[in-house]
């Protein structure tokens, strides 16, 4: 079910036939992209667990590596879902002040979260970068899979960066008025 907001520009953003066209499809694009690693990544770790544990119960031979392959999916899943979720703003929200804010200052509060949110993700996404040029530099590797450790940090943080990207242009938004903060209601895919 698809909810439409009061927003004039359509609720991602200016409308595909706009001035920003080719932007907006751009940021469609990215979405599905993601969201198909996403999906992918996602249903791999599902029949790698599957097949380790049978593998494990009734034959008596976990998959080798089987560990470790999931612990980089799981961030893989996180990182690549991390723009996304954030575009929709369809994370996990806390609304004790919602009561008392007035709904004059909504925007407002919307805008300095998402600048919070921006400045506390573009500082994860420095720190792996960080780590990542460390990865790099001393050659660390996986332990089983001996696997180049740098590629998996440096991926990590630059979709964190997009992330945080996506933070600042949800404040912008709110800033020039052209975004409305999405209702609880809101689908999970309607765009």
């Amino acid at each position: 079910m698809v909810i439409e907001r009061n927003n004039p520009q359509g609720p991602s953003g200016p409308a595909p036939g706009g001035p920003s066209g080719s932007i907006f499809r751009l940021g469609a694009a990215a979405r599905r992209v993601l969201g198909a690693i996403s999906c992918a990544l996602l249903f791999a770790m599902m029949i790698l667990t599957f097949v380790d544990v049978a593998g494990r119960y009734l034959f008596d031979s976990p998959l080798p590596a089987a560990y470790e392959i999931i612990a980089f999916t799981m961030p893989g899943i996180i990182f690549c879902a991390l723009p996304m979720v954030n575009h929709r703003e369809s994370h996990v929200t806390i609304d004790l002040l919602d009561l008392i804010v007035p709904a004059s200052w909504i925007r407002w509060q919307s805008l300095i979260v998402n600048l919070f949110a921006a400045a506390v993700t573009g500082f994860i996404a420095w720190r792996l970068g960080a780590r990542s040029y460390d990865h790099f530099r001393f050659r660390e590797v996986t332990d089983e899979l001996y696997l180049k450790l740098w590629i998996f940090s440096g991926t990590a943080a630059l979709l964190c960066s997009v992330a945080a990207l996506v933070f600042l242009v949800n404040a912008y938004g709110y800033a020039a008025g052209t975004r409305d903060r999405p209702s609880e209601d809101e689908g999970l895919y309607s765009e």
